[in-house]
């Protein structure tokens, strides 16, 4: 029997450690308009980071990522920039 998986970004978003808060402001929103004639959306969904103690977008890739269980991960391009600027682990 094999499990059913949810296809999600290598990002923030299907991470573990991510605990999602809302939606804010974002000059680097990846979201595309839902029809042609609409503007482009300006805000991305943004919450903490458990492992790192710090607000991030749920667009943002680190080399902590541990993604939740039934995940198919997708490769994504990362952000130009993180909403707070973080210290990796060292490994």
């Amino acid at each position: 029997m094999s499990q059913s998986l949810i296809q999600m970004p290598r990002a923030c978003d299907s991470c573990e450690h991510y605990k999602p808060v809302g939606w804010d402001e974002d000059k680097h929103c990846p979201f595309k308009a839902r029809y042609a004639s609409a503007p482009k959306p300006t805000r991305t969904p943004w919450g903490r980071c458990d492992l790192h103690g710090a607000e991030v977008f749920a667009t943002e890739i680190c080399n902590s990522h541990e993604p939740e269980p039934f995940v198919h991960l997708v490769d994504v391009t990362n952000r130009p920039e993180p909403r707070t600027a973080i210290q990796e682990r060292l490994l």
